[in-house]
């Protein structure tokens, strides 16, 4: 039962037409020419998902005495995702002025998670993640909207609100902007390995190899893991237009700047029609895929009707016995040399764990922090 006088009642919502409406009155983009999109890819991923049998969703909205909407929330158990290796629930889009209504909205996200038996609840996350990204944002107000990051309103109370509903801060994203180009520091290429580039067919006729791949490299340690946001990625590859890979004037490799290897990998393919965003690098004598570097184009450029000028480097995954043989600097200097052919000129590093020092000086000398994100995480007693 409510106790609140602001509060007239927390639903659970599946009607499409509501949730647009309490989307087009409550949610908050920072670049307003972007909301209308942002709110029919959100329309679109829950009438999906609310279709999905098997799948555990709800959108809880909370009105006020006056019948008016006055706060939202998302809670997910997505099957795919896992924070530590541990089954983890999500909360996610969570909007509330008052603390009254953010109580309410996540007592009904913890029954929910009670129902279903699990321990821990986190958040935000925000599916999908190339819209919503993971975490509140407490730095970086500023900063363009950058496709895959999260965005939050300056100066809300949902990181105080959070705290005294005993929720702790459980993980730190940071993002870097990439100021330095060539990493001229990193380790030379072992020779086993080969730089290359896959053309969206043969990515997802790959696709299990790459997921494997994800799995072998981090899946088990990181605290937000999910073995979708392969999938995702690929669908993102799909909208870039073909007009965007096409090449100025005939590229010569020997006349461009690069390594052997690099001259090597844009030889074997015809970069026109691969995807240039994924560098890849191959075990020389089987072929499997070592190590990749996975940035998504900013589509908030296209759906602005701009040519797409800006990067976020995503998920950059290294198959554990391969790790320190030069690959991940051979990767980001090849990618970045074959994204500037297509007009990228700004790179961001993204959801960078702010407990991963190593990557963190891996990248420092040529980065600069411009976004914080935190994540917030309770763990939910059983249901008596």
């Amino acid at each position: 039962m409510l106790i609140y006088p602001e509060l007239k009642k927390v639903v659970h919502s599946e009607d499409i037409s509501e949730i647009d409406e309490i989307l087009h009155q409550l949610l908050y983009v920072p670049n307003e020419l972007l909301k209308p999109k942002i709110i029919d890819e959100l329309k679109k991923y829950y009438m999906k998902k609310f279709a999905e049998d098997d799948y555990k969703i709800k959108f809880f909205i909370a009105y006020n005495q006056n019948s008016d909407p006055c706060g939202f929330v998302s809670c997910e158990i997505n099957p795919n995702y896992r924070s530590r290796n541990r089954k983890c629930a999500t909360f996610g889009w969570l909007h509330a002025g008052k603390f009254d209504i953010c109580k309410e909205l996540l007592f009904a996200c913890e029954n929910f998670v009670k129902e279903n038996n699990i321990r821990l609840l986190r958040g935000n996350v925000n599916f999908p993640k190339s819209i919503g990204g993971i975490g509140i944002q407490t730095l970086g107000f500023e900063e363009q909207m950058m496709y895959g990051v999260p965005f939050s309103k300056r100066k809300a109370k949902i990181l105080e609100f959070l705290k005294r509903l005993d929720y702790r801060t459980d993980a730190e994203y940071i993002c870097m902007e990439v100021t330095k180009r060539k990493w001229v520091g990193g380790k030379k290429i072992d020779k086993e390995i080969k730089l290359g580039y896959l053309t969206l067919k043969e990515m997802n006729e790959r696709k299990d190899e790459l997921i494997n791949l994800a799995k072998n490299a981090f899946y088990a340690v990181v605290p937000d893991a999910c073995t979708g946001r392969v999938n995702e990625i690929l669908e993102i590859y799909a909208q870039v237009p073909k007009s965007h890979y096409k090449l100025e004037k005939k590229f010569d490799p020997y006349t461009y700047y690069g390594q052997p290897e690099f001259i090597e990998a844009w030889e074997s393919c015809d970069l026109e029609k691969v995807v240039t965003f994924a560098p890849m690098a191959f075990e020389r004598k089987t072929g499997k895929i070592v190590g990749t570097i996975l940035s998504i184009p900013d589509l908030y450029e296209l759906w602005q009707d701009q040519p797409i000028t800006r990067d976020n480097v995503d998920t950059a995954m290294i198959k554990t016995e391969y790790k320190g043989k030069g690959i991940f600097s051979a990767l980001n200097n090849i990618g970045e040399l074959s994204c500037n052919l297509n007009g990228i000129k700004y790179y961001e590093g993204t959801g960078i764990w702010l407990i991963n020092q190593d990557a963190i000086d891996a990248v420092m000398p040529l980065c600069k922090t411009n976004r914080k994100f935190m994540v917030f995480q309770k763990r939910i007693k059983r249901k008596k």
